[in-house]
């Protein structure tokens, strides 16, 4: 059940990444690179991806080596039970924000949400089946997605796995690859070797 979840999360977002490439690829943007809101955009989504990676490094540090087969409901779980799908949609928002396609940071965000709670929503089930009653009261104090930073808490100390940290930290890498491979569609573009169809507000 549990690897059925991952490879359909996995499914998912390959999914909706191609479909955003394949988008990027064939419009142009409505906001030009030189106006100052372009670099504004670009600086929001650099920090989005970046607190996007670092948030999810953090999150790892106290779930990897534990997913399904203990409740993990400190460090980053004590504030929200899905800290991993939080992280995420900052990070594919900031990748948004690098488009300069405003479209872009409406509607993929919005999408992203929507497949996330319905993949939130099957975990859940596995988890309570699994965990039970101290599963139900973890819920009933965590919020789902959405922190509440003044639940936090944390141990003195916890069991690390190198081997998960050096897959967060590739993770990592793929999340800050998307700036440079915007970067290189809108040099395609305008030296035409790739000719946009139409305009992408």
């Amino acid at each position: 059940m549990a690897r059925n979840l991952n490879k359909s999360r996995i499914v998912y977002s390959r999914l909706l990444a191609a479909l955003a490439v394949l988008l990027l690829v064939v419009t142009h943007p409505y906001l030009d690179k030189s106006l100052w809101i372009s670099s504004l955009f670009v600086s929001i989504g650099l920090l989005l991806v970046s607190f996007c990676v670092i948030g999810r490094i953090f999150s790892t540090v106290f779930l990897g080596g534990h997913k399904n087969e203990s409740l993990i409901a400190y460090g980053p779980f004590s504030v929200c039970r899905n800290p991993l799908y939080l992280f995420s949609l900052i990070g594919v928002t900031g990748i948004c924000f690098l488009s300069l396609r405003i479209s872009f940071i409406i509607i993929i965000p919005y999408v992203m949400y929507r497949v996330y709670q319905h993949l939130i929503m099957r975990e859940e089930a596995f988890l309570a089946e699994k965990f039970g009653e101290e599963y139900a009261s973890y819920c009933a104090r965590t919020p789902r997605l959405f922190p509440k930073l003044s639940l936090y808490m944390a141990p003195e100390s916890i069991t690390v796995y190198p081997e998960y940290l050096r897959r967060a930290l590739r993770d990592g890498l793929w999340w800050f690859s998307a700036y440079p491979a915007i970067g290189l569609v809108y040099f395609l573009q305008s030296h035409e070797i790739i000719t946009p169809l139409f305009l992408l507000p």
